[in-house]
């Protein structure tokens, strides 16, 4: 899907309802964890709600629902992106999804602005970026490189860190830690079967051609979630099997709802920046979806003043790494509500005498 069109008043291009029902779609390409898509829209007027659809929260993988949050943030920079990319500013309000005129966010179009080369890159990212769960190269990805991850999550509030030697440690550490605790919990294994075995018809979840056919307990010192065997090729490149990923934390000041949806906004940022470097992305929740777990990395890895929100696998991938299928998705109007121009309760035209 597109968004495209003139900015501004001309009657040909699009309205503000059809460019922000285009950049919902795009929204959807997002990540959440095990894709489960944990997002909802309104349209009402021209304006655009974003709200946790906590019925798809992972209960033994995600008790407090912290990777919901993350995936809704995600959604959002999307969205923005998207946005962006057509040429429209775009204001944001961000809350506490507690009540009917607070949610996660609520989005207005303003006016026209032309995007800027990086707004383009990412636009660009967004259809082709994957999560990588397969062995990458043994070449470490370079200092500009991480430099450049580093400045793509600023302007959402979260702190980008190379994690090297001790604080390398501590993650890795609460990573095994957490996945012990995890398969303690009898729900754990039944939930994994259920977000890897999904039929075509519930358009979420991680397929086989997501997942290597001989997934690895590690990559080097990296120990990654078990899944199921699927059917993506493990590269090899020849008889070197060496893995350098290098392991990347992203933080934020607070541990609240709003400081959680911005972390996902930095955390989609950080995800399409690798994607235009060509880079291979995993995802590392693990450590921080265990309380305990989560306070050691704070405590060994940040100070008090920053709150781990998740990590990243990253690496080069190998030249021949083949291509990794896209994910399904939801339809539109399962996660996208439409309330007819006028009829929107509490908006500005409802109001209007």
């Amino acid at each position: 899907m597109r968004v495209e069109g003139t900015p501004g008043t001309d009657v040909d291009g699009p309205t503000d309802r059809e460019l922000l029902r285009g950049a919902v779609g795009l929204a959807g390409l997002a990540p959440s964890e095990h894709n489960t898509q944990p997002w909802r829209w309104r349209l009402h007027d021209d304006v655009l709600d974003l709200r946790a659809d906590r019925t798809r929260r992972l209960p033994s993988t995600d008790e407090g629902a912290r990777s919901v949050l993350l995936g809704c943030g995600c959604a959002l920079h999307h969205l923005e992106v998207a946005l962006a990319a057509a040429g429209r500013r775009v204001e944001v309000r961000r809350g506490s999804d507690e009540d009917p005129e607070h949610p996660l966010a609520r989005i207005r179009l303003g006016g026209a602005a032309d995007p800027d080369p990086r707004t383009a890159r990412w636009f660009a990212a967004i259809p082709t970026r994957r999560t990588d769960r397969r062995r990458f190269s043994a070449r470490e990805v370079g200092t500009d490189a991480v430099e450049r991850l580093v400045d793509a999550a600023r302007p959402y509030g979260g702190t980008v860190h190379l994690a090297v030697g001790a604080t390398r440690q501590a993650v890795l550490d609460a990573a095994r830690d957490a996945d012990l605790a995890q398969r303690g919990h009898l729900d754990y294994a039944g939930e994994l079967q259920h977000w890897t075995h999904r039929s075509a018809g519930d358009h979420d979840g991680i397929p086989a051609t997501s997942r290597p056919g001989t997934p690895a307990a590690a990559y080097g010192d990296m120990a990654v979630r078990w899944m199921p065997a699927g059917t993506l090729d493990q590269p090899r490149s020849g008889l070197d099997v060496r893995d350098s990923s290098q392991l990347l934390l992203i933080a934020v000041p607070s541990d609240d709802t709003v400081s959680l949806v911005r972390a996902g906004e930095a955390l989609s940022a950080v995800l399409l920046e690798a994607e235009s470097l060509g880079l291979g992305v995993t995802p590392f929740a693990q450590p921080f979806e265990v309380p305990e777990t989560r306070a050691r990395v704070r405590q060994l890895a940040l100070g008090r003043h920053r709150v781990p929100a998740i990590a990243l696998r990253i690496g080069r991938r190998r030249p021949d790494a083949p291509g990794i299928p896209p994910t399904p998705r939801r339809p539109l109007q399962a996660v996208l509500t439409e309330e007819p121009v006028g009829t929107s309760v509490g908006s500005t035209r409802a109001r209007r005498p």
